[in-house]
């Protein structure tokens, strides 16, 4: 039987884009920085609609669409945060669990979620190979509208939207699981023709589930519990965090932290 491994467990409630960029940001620059070891996972919402954007997309072309934009510290095409929970891995490169890369990550994490939906009463598969742009073809700008590889689908449909990192010593991994789809504000942010082609190819939880996000926050702890082999610690952010947080948010587009 493997030793349960000693984890911190945050769980915040909803707050604005730029906070919980930060939050992230600065979780990941302390385990880069050698301040922390302990791997956490953090669980959190948002105080309003919001899009975030990879670190290198276009936000002028996702700007005057009546939402606040703010920028991952990841990769990855925007994403719509509203009716949703979101989660974010932190961790050594080197743990056990997370040396084999961005593509390895991804299956531990997703297994996980795939765990907790379980509990829930919804089947759910991780996806395979992803499709490839055809020639001509236009990339895209939300992330839904295509799983990767190892993300999370319910019925061919995406359900969960994740984005990676990694960093010389450190990765962060945080991903939306969508409760609910509006599609006035997909329709908003992408146009017509887009959120009807989104709304084909992704899902909330919701529509497979009878379960309020409180007690969901619950389930989903215990799939990563179980899945992660992890004893988890209640925490929040040391006093050195903190200071990065504010460091962060004072910079006004400073949710991107540069450790790489």
């Amino acid at each position: 039987m493997i030793a349960a491994s000693a984890w911190r467990l945050i769980l915040d409630e909803p707050q604005s884009g730029g906070v919980n960029m930060a939050v992230d940001a600065a979780l990941v620059t302390s385990v880069e920085s050698g301040s922390s070891s302990t791997p956490v996972l953090r669980i959190y919402g948002w105080s309003e609609p919001t899009v975030s954007i990879g670190r290198y997309q276009d936000a002028a072309a996702l700007e005057g669409r009546g939402l606040p934009v703010v920028r991952r510290v990841t990769g990855g095409r925007a994403v719509i945060h509203a009716a949703e929970l979101t989660y974010s891995i932190v961790s050594p490169s080197e743990h056990p669990l997370f040396r084999e890369g961005i593509i390895g990550a991804y299956r531990v994490i997703s297994n996980c979620i795939i765990g907790a939906l379980g509990k829930a009463g919804v089947k759910a598969d991780l996806a395979a190979a992803v499709k490839k742009t055809t020639p001509g073809e236009k990339a895209k700008a939300a992330c839904f509208y295509s799983p990767s590889r190892y993300e999370v689908t319910v019925g061919n449909r995406k359900l969960v939207g994740s984005a990676q990192r990694r960093f010389r010593t450190a990765f962060l991994q945080h991903g939306s699981i969508l409760f609910t789809v509006d599609r006035g504000l997909h329709e908003a942010v992408f146009g017509q023709q887009a959120a009807s082609e989104l709304m084909d190819r992704m899902t909330g939880l919701s529509e497979h589930a009878d379960i309020d996000i409180t007690d969901f926050s619950n389930t989903l702890v215990r799939g990563f519990e179980s899945g992660l082999c992890a004893e988890f610690t209640p925490s929040r952010l040391s006093e050195a965090e903190e200071y990065i947080k504010t460091g962060l948010l004072a910079g006004g587009d400073g949710v991107a932290v540069d450790a790489a």
